[in-house]
């Protein structure tokens, strides 16, 4: 190798560094190994352990507060190769608390040690501060508290919320007695938008006093770390209430003027079901059995998969027939039908009046000779004896009239040929 060559490569930044990397390191290893003097290092904030705390306290039903208060400062002593390789969370400060029985404040020595690998033959202790711990044991608490919510929800058009519902309903929380009693509620707060169907979400929680303040400490726990809460939303419709009306005693549909009170209802309820009810009839009303008004009540039929919100029951179906006269004709004309073979039938009934029903003009021509009665033997026993039965009434020649209301005529039955 030249003599130009050297130069080159003594004088290269590269070669420079590595020189100054390895003059440090000897004066790192004289230093540690030659001049190994002894320091004294302070280590301050160093965090209490209390032995006994989550096992036997917990079964005496005892807890530590503020147990994370507690803290000590230790100035050790010792070589600088083994002091310098220490750290905060290689010292372990403990106090033994497995013999207390009873609530209270303690003073208690605490004791110091060292992670695995550290030997603490080297290690001196030359000052403690402060020299014992205070400890205040209580008793341990815990009750169950119920959840309460602040909401700020809105729904789509057509829809509603209904109450909250919350998995679990309760909470248990534990800790300090004197902490504890000031526990009253678990708070929770949902903000949701425009919903129309139901959500459900695991949410945080907040346990506040009866003045509804945030009780806030680290040594209270809970069973549970959040609570789901379910918003149920809902259709929400108005649906018209209708009446079948059954045409008859010569009144027709457009006859009949009908009025419905309350007209409708509103209801809640899964859109499912909600979404095509767009009417509740809520029975029959049969037009032959009035004259020329009548009213009747109904129980408002709801499945029981729907609310109703407008809490009414019972609707009043109210009717009046229009464009119609009535007139009373008595008529002789008797007869039977469903005899039973071998017997007679004799019509003890004469007369018989009853109503009809129709156009004026048409009306007026009505007379007891349109008029056939007949009545019906067919429920009647193979006996004699005399039976009112249930008669219908033919209007002969007017289609369009009919007679109002129901119509019995009392018969005689006899054997053929008895006396």
């Amino acid at each position: 190798m030249t003599r130009k060559t050297i130069n080159k490569i003594t004088s290269s930044k590269t070669f420079l560094i590595i020189v100054s990397c390895v003059v440090s390191i000897g004066l790192w290893l004289y230093v540690v190994n030659v001049e190994n003097t002894d320091i004294d290092i302070k280590f301050s904030d160093l965090a209490v352990q209390y032995i006994g705390q989550d096992d036997i306290l917990a079964d005496r039903q005892l807890i530590v507060k503020n147990n994370d208060s507690q803290s000590v400062s230790l100035t050790l002593y010792g070589k600088r190769s083994v002091l310098s390789a220490i750290n905060k969370n290689d010292i372990i400060v403990s106090v033994d608390l497995t013999d207390v029985k009873s609530t209270g404040t303690i003073e208690r020595i605490y004791n110091v040690s060292f992670a695995p690998g550290i030997n603490a033959s080297d290690i001196y202790i030359l000052e403690k501060y402060p020299t014992y711990v205070t400890v205040e044991v209580d008793r341990l608490s815990s009750k169950t508290v119920e959840i309460k919510s602040e909401s700020d929800i809105t729904v789509a058009d057509g829809y509603m919320a209904e109450p909250l519902e919350f998995s679990p309903s309760e909470i248990v929380v534990s800790g300090p007695e004197e902490v504890i009693s000031k526990v009253s509620s678990a708070l929770v707060k949902i903000e949701r938008e425009n919903l129309s169907k139901t959500v459900t979400n695991a949410a945080d929680f907040t346990l506040i006093d009866e003045d509804g303040k945030t009780v806030r400490s680290d040594e209270i726990t809970t069973d549970v770390d959040k609570i789901n809460v379910t918003v149920p939303i809902v259709m929400c419709k108005e649906v018209v209430l209708t009446a079948d009306i059954i045409e008859g005693g010569g009144a027709k549909k457009e006859n009949a003027v009908v009025t419905i009170s309350p007209a409708t209802v509103t209801l809640s309820g899964p859109a499912e079901i909600l979404s095509s009810l767009n009417q509740i009839p809520l029975g029959t009303i049969d037009l032959s059995q009035f004259v020329s008004s009548a009213s009747e009540t109904f129980t408002i039929p709801i499945s029981n998969e729907l609310n109703n919100l407008s809490g009414v029951t019972e609707a009043t179906v109210s009717i009046s027939l229009k464009n119609l006269e009535t007139k009373r004709v008595i008529s002789s004309n008797i007869e039977f039908t469903n005899v039973s073979e071998g017997y007679t039938a004799t019509p003890v009934t004469q007369y018989l009046e009853v109503t009809v029903r129709g156009a004026d003009e048409i009306i007026k021509l009505i007379d007891s000779y349109n008029i056939r009665i007949v009545g019906d033997l067919s429920d009647l026993d193979q006996a004699v004896g005399r039976y009112a039965v249930p008669a219908k009434v033919y209007i002969n020649g007017y289609s369009d009239v009919g007679v109002v209301g129901d119509y019995k005529v009392v018969v005689s039955l006899e054997e053929e040929g008895g006396q």
